[in-house]
């Protein structure tokens, strides 16, 4: 056998394999968007990120997993078609999903609804996952009653101290009552701004002490000079503020104190825990917002081991922060990449569950085109202009760039050649020529398996590899085939 005839007969039979596996492919296509595979492994596997895959958790699991698929961030994700045409197809695919749920005894994945997104950015799962754990809204309850009990406690009360001793001193109610109503005033407009997210607990704190500064100032201004008990006064205030921050590491530990880590926010979820108890004294204290809070948080139930996970996220988070001002930003960001993790695990068991997928139907498919591995060999050995055409084909298909334009080309491809093969029969059919030929190949077969079978099996593995595999392949080969000597 020489070289040329081993290349002509490589180049037909990874072209009809080539052909082939794309037919396999849409057809795998087609089930998988009938089915909605890829949705219902995605959700499946989301569910089983958030159970820690332990069997007791599961329940709790699929609910929290529903409650994430209904929020606004990933309902965005799932685009439907609209219009009659859309609605009549999409109810179509909603009563074949019925059909198979039925058939296969297996339960609707996406709850109440019927359909989910195919992918979800990790961005969007960490943003849902944090809002249905409230953990924006404990930060900014936890952290606006901290923040306000620092300006009682540590600046409104101190000051209208000194002011009052100061008062009982001259025996003058009225010292410094305007200057101590705008300095209060000034506080609350903060707050207010900073409950409006208007600026961030750093600026907060700095905007706070600046005013403080202007109220000594202004009262500096309005006192004598000559009095000692106006200069007592002035040197108490200056000391309160020097208590309060000295330099940035005593700044850096007030916004601690004030803004709750990490683990105190994963903490809030354990009904034991001290932060819970904090949150259930300023929703009886403030009511509002807070209590909305707490009462969501009752009523929301997480598996064991997504409580655990988000504590050792929690712990990274912490020993990679640099500032406070991050730290629920940054602690998104390690959730994003906790789910990345998980996906890309769950795209491996995806894409072998695919790959059986695409061995039974590529069985399926040679067995119905009756694809004979072996008998596709002899036909090409011995049939010349069967070699050429099929040559002819793949040398057009090698032209290609791009794989998923072959089957637009293949269909002009096969038009093209009709004519030449005119009454030659192709090499796969269930034309009684091939039947024949078939028939009696099989009477000079010694293996216990029959001949035709074993050769659907092959052709049912070479099509389950795919048309990227097979393109690939043919692009190489021609190359070998057209560069001569340069291939040895």
């Amino acid at each position: 056998m020489n070289f040329p005839l081993i290349l002509e007969l490589a180049i037909g039979l990874i072209f009809t394999y080539l052909t082939l596996s794309l037919v396999a492919s849409e057809i795998q296509e087609i089930i998988s968007t009938l089915l909605q595979w890829r949705a219902e492994h995605l959700k499946y596997s989301i569910e089983k990120l958030l159970s820690g895959d332990t069997q007791t958790s599961q329940a709790v699991a699929q609910d929290l997993a529903n409650r994430l698929y209904e929020s606004p961030i990933i309902q965005d994700l799932n685009h439907e078609a609209r219009g009659r045409i859309a609605r009549l197809f999409r109810a179509v695919l909603q009563r074949i999903g019925f059909v198979y749920r039925w058939l296969t005894r297996t339960r609707n994945v996406f709850g109440k609804q019927t359909s989910g997104p195919s992918y979800i950015p990790s961005e969007a799962f960490a943003a849902s996952l944090l809002e249905n754990l409230q953990f924006d809204n404990i930060y900014r309850v936890i952290t606006e009653s901290r923040l306000k009990k620092f300006v009682e406690e540590r600046l409104q009360f101190p000051v209208n101290h000194i002011l009052n001793d100061l008062k009982a001193s001259e025996a003058n109610e009225f010292i410094l009552e305007a200057e101590l109503k705008q300095f209060e005033q000034a506080l609350y407009q903060i707050l207010e701004d900073f409950q409006a997210h208007r600026v961030n607990l750093a600026q907060t704190i700095d905007r706070m002490l600046g005013r403080l500064d202007d109220f000594i100032e202004a009262a500096a201004g309005a006192l004598p000079e000559d009095n000692q008990l106006s200069q007592t006064f002035l040197r108490r205030l200056r000391y309160l503020k020097r208590n309060i921050v000295r330099n940035l590491e005593e700044k850096s530990a007030l916004l601690n104190k004030i803004e709750p880590t990490i683990e105190e926010l994963i903490s809030v979820l354990d009904g034991d825990s001290e932060t819970y108890q904090e949150a259930i004294a300023i929703a009886a204290q403030e009511g509002g917002a807070a209590e909305a809070v707490l009462s969501r948080l009752k009523t929301l139930k997480l598996p064991p081991q997504l409580t655990k996970s988000l504590r050792i996220i929690a712990n990274e988070t912490q020993i990679k922060l640099q500032t406070a001002d991050n730290r629920v930003y940054r602690f998104q960001q390690e959730v994003e990449g906790w789910f990345d993790r998980s996906m890309e695990r769950a795209s491996g068991v995806y894409k072998r569950n695919s790959r059986g997928i695409a061995l039974l139907i590529g069985f399926a498919l040679a067995i119905a085109v009756n694809a004979d591995t072996f008998h596709i060999t002899d036909r090409l050995l011995v049939d010349q202009t069967i070699r050429n055409s099929i040559s002819q084909m793949a040398s057009q298909a090698e032209t290609s760039s791009n794989p998923d334009d072959l089957a637009e080309e293949l269909g002009g491809v096969k038009d093209a050649v009709s004519d030449t093969l005119k009454e030659l029969p192709l090499p796969i059919g269930r034309d009684q020529i091939i039947l024949n030929a078939q028939k009696e190949a099989q009477n000079n077969w010694g293996f216990p398996i029959p001949r035709r079978v074993l050769g659907w099996i092959v052709t049912g593995v070479a099509i389950s590899m795919g048309s990227n595999f097979w393109f690939d392949l043919l692009k190489k080969v021609i190359n070998v085939k057209s560069t001569g000597k340069a291939a040895r």
